[in-house]
């Protein structure tokens, strides 16, 4: 039997991570492993009840939430959002008629827009994100293609408060966590005494070391996307067999019917990264039948993984920007298992290749990209527009070379010199072969700006 806790415990010694928790509930028995310190200034050790970030992967409690008023006939996927929240406003009035409640949720509603800088406390509730969002335009139509939207979780976060006239906070902690009997888990910042958490780790980009994050939470308006849930790996696996056991978790409490359950894992529009990904309903549905869905923040690295055709679900938490290392030592050879499929590798093309046609400058809500041809590769420069992070640099990123891999798809080194490359995919080709849109790491969507009068914000959140 593997020593998951031996693995787990020099993986994060040999790769230089802070902390982890690991779950494994193999379809019959249930493994857990810790390792390292959940607080790097303190000492305190990853105990298997610590609560850590999950980031992102709230997006999957947040669909259960909607699919929820599903079940209960109170609205309909292929419902107009504007029919259930009539005072919504968004930059595109007509794009805004045609969003259905089911694009908000598997990321074709087009929206423009990703976490913004933090308002202070008292502007910080769900319904002063929504009144942000009036002057937020649209990446394309409604239903045209893939586009990661963070707001767009966050507007199905709202309209199921509006319905349910409830604390979306509330809402997880009773119609998740205690119908699932999850002990270890918190909705909202203020329960965290209760609980042992971690503090994540973010690496100074000087000097490569781990460094503790001042900002452990992102702005809390942004919840239902994912900046303030956190919990034990092993609740995460709890709330993940529920949902590959046709909406039934461990304790045989129900969270939805066996239809809802399904149709979030059913693919409904093709990713652009990595190939043969789709999105689901809050669900990533990659080859071979897995369900994946991962999650970032302030030194926060996190995965869940489940395939409902062995029943297996995995969680890892971590508090390192540099979790996603750990992936290859304790998470692919279960996928590898589960499906009989490697993870895909790169391999970079050959021979001359035309830059002409991706050079230029893309923007999004969140930062500019600057692409220019570069010793035969591309070269870029980042320049994000919020400092969400500690490490976020107050300028440009220093600038990242991308070699080609064809198909007009590049791949190259951010700041963390050890860490998986990311993926760029360059989209919407004009009349004149010029593209039109960039895609990072297969989710983040920006579009070219003939001229940019953006400019960056250096305040923190």
């Amino acid at each position: 039997m593997t020593n998951y806790s031996q693995q787990l415990a020099e993986a994060i010694s040999d790769l230089n991570v802070t902390g982890a928790s690991f779950a494994y509930w193999d379809g019959t028995h249930l493994h857990t492993a810790v390792a390292g310190a959940r607080n790097s200034v303190t000492g305190d050790p990853v105990t298997v009840d610590t609560v850590m970030h999950i980031g992102s992967i709230t997006k999957i409690l947040n669909t259960v939430l909607l699919l929820q008023l599903v079940d209960e006939g109170k609205i309909a996927l292929e419902d107009p959002v504007e029919r259930h929240l009539p005072n919504l406003r968004l930059g595109d009035s007509e794009a805004l008629r045609k969003i259905t409640c089911a694009m908000l949720v598997n990321h074709t509603s087009g929206i423009e827009g990703e976490v913004l800088a933090d308002h202070g406390p008292d502007q910080e509730r769900i319904v002063d994100a929504i009144s942000r969002f009036a002057d937020f335009g649209q990446l394309h139509a409604p239903g045209e293609g893939p586009s990661y939207s963070n707001v767009g979780t966050v507007i199905a976060g709202y309209l199921i408060e509006e319905i349910r006239r409830s604390s979306w906070y509330t809402l997880i902690r009773t119609r998740i966590y205690e119908t699932l009997g999850m002990r270890h888990a918190i909705a909202h910042p203020t329960e965290l005494p209760r609980f042992r958490q971690s503090v994540g780790d973010v690496t100074d980009l000087s000097t490569g070391r781990p460094v503790q994050t001042t900002r452990p939470f992102l702005a809390p308006s942004f919840a239902p996307c994912g900046t303030t849930l956190m919990m034990s790996a092993t609740d995460l696996v709890v709330f993940g067999r529920a949902l590959v056991s046709g909406g039934v978790g461990p304790n045989g409490a129900r969270i939805l019917t066996a239809a809802s359950a399904e149709r979030m894992a059913r693919p409904t529009v093709a990713m652009v990264h990595p190939p043969g990904a789709q999105w689901g309903l809050g669900w990533m549905c990659l080859p071979g039948g897995l369900l994946q869905h991962s999650g970032g923040g302030p030194g926060v690295s996190s995965f869940l993984y489940a395939h409902p055709a062995s029943g297996g679900v995995l969680a890892l938490l971590t508090n390192s920007d540099r979790g996603v290392v750990l992936e290859s030592r304790l998470v692919d050879p279960i996928t590898e298992a589960w499906t009989g499929l490697r993870r895909p590798t790169t391999k970079r093309q050959s021979g001359v290749v035309d830059l002409r046609p991706y050079e230029g400058t893309y923007e999004g809500v969140f930062q500019r990209v600057e692409v220019s041809a570069h010793d035969g590769g591309l070269s870029v420069r980042l320049l994000p527009k919020t400092r969400h992070y500690d490490n976020t640099p107050k300028d440009a990123f220093t600038e990242v070379t991308l070699f080609s891999l064809g198909d007009h798809t590049f791949e190259g080194q951010l700041w963390l010199p050890d860490v998986p490359s990311m993926i760029w995919k360059f989209l919407q080709p004009d009349s004149h072969g010029s593209m039109q849109a960039v895609s990072m790491a297969g989710i983040m969507l920006m579009t070219r700006r003939a001229e940019s009068a953006s400019s960056v914000d250096s305040g923190s959140v």
